[in-house]
């Protein structure tokens, strides 16, 4: 029995969380008026372990498929990958009633959505996630990028999918560190917005780190309405939607640094967020207490919350080149404590220097 999240916007569409159960994808697109056929873009692991599941759910859709896949990782988020897309879509005479299916994770769903939304203007996009972060934040909310080599996710669009398929099945042929590296993102929801997840998370620790079913589908679940939320209110970042940003600031600058070889998205927000808590201590928005049980629940995941020995300024410059900078003014989300954030924008720089040595 799935679970259903509508996503209510110009264009809304259902996120569907299940486990071991595509059968929602087979029914939607038996339902539905694209031409009968599939461009699938996914990477060479996730062809590997899934592929054979996924096509099983689409043959009882009578759809046929072509498949790309290009090489897993942080480097395939690039123009290179890209117009390799496109020239595969334009050779298999891809049209703009044809959907493209996004199988993977994050990278996968992010140049694989970039391309659905700039070939011929726009084609029909489902997205169909296979990790942790892809499943409870990135494929939802309609952000597509390709990486620069002056910043990460510099290039890209807002465009909103047509429906996403979450199966937490997939989840299954994860590493325990590639599992458990994911939870800075979790862990960030709980922070900006939702008390009871942080505290769900603390409670239930010991089941979580046995990978227990149930208390992983709650995440998911939790994890997936909180975002499309904040999607709802906020679709392209005018506001609101700029909290889902607690700890991305400072982690795309180390990302950046370090030439995205060093650490994992999540790895280097982990850090980031506990750079933005410290900051939040030192300006007084919450307790040392609030800072110590952030920074020990990222550690619980065993995930690293302390800052390289980087010249600060770099970073500080790195940032102000993020396409979250206003007119080169850092923009950071802090925490008032557990489910609350504000945007601060006046941040001294003497003050980022310090908090940044203090975690070194």
């Amino acid at each position: 029995m799935s679970q259903i999240i509508n996503v209510n916007l110009d264009q809304s569409y259902n996120i569907n969380i299940s486990y071991n159960d595509l059968s929602d994808l087979s029914n939607f697109l038996k339902n539905s008026s694209f031409v009968k056929r599939l461009f699938i873009i996914s990477d060479t692991n996730v062809c590997r372990l899934h592929l054979k599941t996924l096509l099983n759910y689409i043959e009882k859709s009578n759809f046929s498929y072509s498949i790309y896949c290009f090489e897993p990782g942080e480097k395939s988020k690039s123009k290179e990958v890209l117009f390799d897309i496109y020239d595969f879509l334009i050779e298999s005479k891809a049209d703009r009633k044809t959907p493209l299916v996004a199988f993977g994770g994050g990278v996968v769903g992010d140049v694989a959505s970039f391309a659905a939304s700039t070939f011929m203007r726009g084609m029909p996009l489902i997205h169909i996630p296979t990790t942790v972060v892809s499943q409870t934040d990135s494929s939802i909310g309609g952000k597509t990028a390709i990486n620069h080599p002056k910043g990460k996710n510099l290039i890209g669009t807002f465009y909103q999918p047509n429906a996403v398929f979450i199966d937490t099945k997939f989840l299954d042929t994860l590493s325990d560190e590639v599992f458990f590296d994911a939870f800075s993102e979790i862990i960030k929801y709980g922070i900006i917005m939702d008390r009871q997840l942080f505290s769900f998370i603390e409670e239930h620790i010991g089941d979580i780190l046995k990978r227990d079913n149930k208390a992983i589908q709650k995440l998911v679940y939790d994890c997936a309405k909180d975002k499309s939320l904040i999607v709802q209110k906020d679709e392209k970042e005018a506001n609101l939607r700029a909290i889902l940003n607690f700890g991305h600031t400072l982690g795309h600058a180390i990302e950046a640094f370090f030439e995205y070889k060093k650490y994992t998205h999540p790895q280097a927000v982990s850090i980031g967020e506990v750079f933005a808590a410290r900051l939040s201590y030192k300006l007084g928005l919450i307790g040392e207490q609030t800072f110590i049980r952030i920074k020990n629940l990222l550690e619980k995941f065993h995930l690293p919350t302390k800052i390289d020995n980087i010249d600060p300024s770099l970073l500080i410059e790195i940032m102000q080149r993020d396409k979250k900078a206003k007119g080169g003014i850092l923009e950071f989300i802090l925490t008032k404590g557990i489910g609350e954030v504000i945007i601060a924008n006046d941040v001294k720089h003497s003050l980022l220097i310090e908090t940044i040595r203090e975690l070194q």
